[in-house]
């Protein structure tokens, strides 16, 4: 039986990581127009969007302190095995990075070697801090979505 504060436990931790999904989903989905400019236009630099710029910027310090608060003061709830859940929430894990590795590899791979010198360099720099600090969010939250997985894993020495 639970008791009081292990049920207060599971409830902050859930709500943590609810507030880190859709911070990840929030980004995700502001980014997508930039994204597709980035991939049909390499080179150009993006116009500057105040909106556009403090967005991510505010969702990474948003999840960043969930992520952290959670590793710092509450575990994750052992669970019994299930390996459904176990699976599901593994390949979230694993499915919620992918936008981030595309935008990564745009930015980096097919971007960045078709600026020139007239760019701005310190949009330039400022984005690229959020996007760095946006991809690291971003794999914190994939990260605690495995654990959580892992947290239905079968605890036994055989391996299927």
């Amino acid at each position: 039986m639970k008791t009081n504060n292990e049920t207060a436990q599971t409830a902050i931790c859930l709500l943590l990581l609810a507030i880190q999904i859709m911070g990840a989903i929030a980004f995700v989905w502001q980014q997508l127009p930039e994204f597709r400019q980035i991939a049909v236009n390499p080179g150009q630099q993006l116009p500057h969007d105040t909106f556009g710029d403090l967005m991510p910027a505010g969702v990474l310090v948003v999840t960043q302190i969930c992520f952290w608060y959670r590793q710092l003061h509450i575990a994750i709830p052992v669970r019994r095995p299930n390996i459904v859940l176990n699976h599901i929430f593994l390949f979230l894990g694993r499915l919620g990075f992918i936008f981030g590795s595309a935008l990564f590899a745009v930015v980096v791979f097919r971007h960045l070697p078709e600026l020139d010198w007239r760019i701005d360099i310190l949009l330039a720099a400022r984005r690229g801090v959020i996007l760095v600090g946006s991809l690291f969010a971003l794999f914190c939250t994939s990260v605690e979505v495995e654990r959580l997985g892992q947290a239905f894993e079968r605890k036994s020495n055989l391996t299927r």
